[in-house]
């Protein structure tokens, strides 16, 4: 019996010992991913943004010859840029708010109910995201017309709070699935309510995943172009029509790359704010601080 354990220790040590070998070149491998995938990408924008108009960036030159603030003072002082912002940035947390309104009842069916064919309407609530978008805005803008919806700013609401639907319901009705039920029936023996059980441990326990479908739904509706052009446009314009603007016949890579990154460089920052706070909560709930 002693042989066989100390032969299996040493085999883990031996497997151990392989993948400590191979464990730098795959970290290697990630990091050389992400800096194509992410660094390369947001250092061409960065640059393609300070080009200076005199001096044209080209091939085979690698990087621009002269930088220059022209294109930033451009795009701020003679496009809606500014407008687009403010737009933006009010219509994404009134969909984030609609977006949880509406997935909240659905994702606590989901998540505690016994619903017969459960899986199946999963599958339906994620259909929209398989969905080209041009599809989903020509026929939602012909529902929103009917209803008086179309050149609103609440049709815009609701039709950004649509598209970040899925990820919401998603994301909640897996939080919500994860909660002990022994938890729950803890409490009911301890005399909570229904408002305490909602205060006291689904809200704690879900917040987690309501922070991530909170950033999925922000990061869907700032970024969404499709819906907001077919449905919007002219009387609201975002960032996004400001970036496609440059995007037509007539392509300004400069202007284009000013107004990406304003769209760009929140959003990450955003995403790794949340990303910290995420891991916060969770250690927190492992440790009891409701």
């Amino acid at each position: 019996m002693a042989d066989r354990s100390a032969a299996v220790r040493g085999r883990r040590v031996r497997s151990a010992r392989k993948g400590s070998r191979y464990y730098p070149l795959l970290l290697s491998f990630l990091i050389a991913v992400q800096v194509i995938w992410i660094g390369a990408p947001l250092l061409m924008a960065v640059l393609w943004s300070l080009v200076n108009p005199d001096y044209p960036w080209s091939y085979p030159q690698m990087f621009p010859e002269q930088l220059s603030l022209y294109g930033w003072r451009f795009v701020f002082k003679y496009t809606s840029l500014v407008r687009a912002i403010t737009t933006s940035y009010s219509i994404a947390p009134c969909a984030v708010f609609l977006c949880f309104v509406l997935a909240l009842p659905t994702a606590y069916t989901l998540g505690r109910q016994p619903v017969k064919g459960k899986k199946f309407i999963m599958t339906v609530v994620l259909l929209p995201l398989i969905m080209p978008g041009m599809v989903i805005a020509l026929f939602l803008s012909r529902v929103f017309a009917a209803l008086g919806l179309a050149q609103r700013f609440f049709g815009l609401v609701l039709g950004h709070a649509l598209l970040g639907l899925p990820y919401m319901i998603r994301v909640l009705t897996t939080s919500f699935a994860a909660i002990p039920q022994e938890v729950i029936d803890a409490a009911e023996n301890l005399g909570a309510g229904t408002w305490t059980k909602i205060r006291e441990i689904f809200l704690p326990m879900i917040r987690p995943g309501l922070l991530a479908g909170v950033i999925f739904a922000f990061i869907t509706s700032l970024e969404e172009f499709n819906l907001t052009f077919v449905i919007g446009t002219p009387t609201y314009i975002t960032i996004p029509t400001i970036l496609y603007s440059f995007m037509g016949y007539n392509f300004i890579r400069t202007n284009a790359s000013v107004v990406a990154l304003v769209l760009m460089v929140p959003n990450i920052v955003t995403l790794f704010l949340v990303e910290r706070f995420i891991k916060s909560d969770y250690l927190s709930s492992a440790l009891g601080k409701m």
